[in-house]
């Protein structure tokens, strides 16, 4: 498979995700008629809702039928030339809007947003702005997992045994009063009652975030930090119920990094 085939896979996993939050029901049409929004610490966000744009979008139906369908075919037509500049431009402002207003009208604050920094390097035309533009993006990406866990060490969790307990028994507490059943359900109300399992796969998570640390040194390991995070990210979503749609693709530039010297559009 040439480099271009496997940039269109790529990009087909950013169209796959978005299609996942469309059948989710919280695409940019899903979200009409939810007036409430909260914004972050960030104050990027604020620019959108200071310009009345998210708030606008919601009280129009329309609109947000409109903007799903141009994501949607506008990553059609990105996944067949992923080189277009100006259709990574388009993208990358349609998804960060989409992620903006997602975040603010559902105060569902995830902090994933993978799918729209991975159209960061491509926004260029000239090769070596595209080349700087992902090794920027990389160390980002590699940062990313790198702060959440010195977070989790700095701010003393990972010495609380019973932290992902609680963390558990909090996040599944509407499953148990339910009476829900499953292998989900039961593996969540084991790691509730077992301290010393559930502390040795929060230890595991962050080693998993840690490994991160390995790509600032050499780019030989960044077949294996993907699978890691990956890992992370899988395992998060069956114990935690925390999709990890958003961040996949984004993840899995990391399989390409050794080749990912933007080849000119005329190759």
């Amino acid at each position: 498979m040439n480099f271009t085939n496997k940039l269109r896979l790529l990009f087909s996993l950013v169209l796959l995700e978005y299609l996942l939050f469309v059948f989710s029901g919280v695409s940019f049409s899903y979200l009409y008629g939810n007036g409430f929004f909260s914004l972050e610490a960030d104050p990027v966000p604020w620019i959108f809702y200071l310009a009345n744009i998210p708030q606008f979008i919601t009280t129009h139906q329309w609109l947000g039928i409109v903007l799903d369908i141009s994501v949607i075919g506008l990553l059609l037509l990105f996944i067949r030339n992923p080189f277009d500049h100006k259709l990574a431009i388009l993208l990358f402002i349609l998804l960060l809007l989409f992620y903006v207003t997602f975040m603010g009208h559902l105060a569902h604050h995830n902090y994933q947003f993978g799918f729209c920094l991975i159209f960061i390097p491509f926004m260029f035309k000239n090769d070596m702005s595209r080349r700087l533009a992902f090794e920027a993006t990389r160390y980002f990406l590699l940062f990313f997992y790198l702060s959440a866990a010195i977070l989790k060490i700095w701010y003393g969790t990972f010495s609380n045994t019973a932290h992902l307990s609680h963390l558990v028994s909090g996040q599944f507490t509407p499953y148990f009063l339910e009476g829900n059943t499953g292998i989900r359900t039961s593996v969540n109300f084991y790691l509730s009652s077992h301290h010393l399992v559930s502390y040795s796969l929060f230890i595991a998570s962050i080693i998993l975030e840690l490994v991160s640390l390995v790509g600032f040194f050499s780019k030989s390991f960044d077949k294996l930090i993907a699978v890691l995070v990956l890992l992370f990210h899988f395992t998060n979503w069956f114990i935690m119920d925390i999709a990890p749609f958003g961040q996949i693709a984004f993840v899995c530039m990391l399989f390409f990094s050794n080749q990912l010297k933007l080849p000119s559009t005329k190759q």
